[in-house]
């Protein structure tokens, strides 16, 4: 298994491209083996919330019609 700063490296990579809900699996995964890690569960925290607020925009954008580039 590779190390956690790795892995933790690899999540931050995941949510820098966009990938929140990747990114928030791959946490839920690692606190399985790791179920007391205070940085990842700092993390998964933080991407949740950012994760919700991606949801929501997304949502208002619908509602509005709004397009959406990228």
């Amino acid at each position: 298994m590779a190390k956690l700063s790795d892995l933790i490296k690899r999540i931050d990579t995941e949510v820098k491209d966009g990938n929140r809900a990747k990114a928030l699996r791959m946490i839920d995964k690692l606190l399985e083996k790791v179920p007391d890690s205070k940085p990842l569960l700092a993390r998964k925290e933080k991407f949740s919330i950012e994760h919700d607020f991606d949801l929501r925009i997304i949502a208002l954008e619908e509602k509005y019609g709004v397009a959406r580039e990228g």
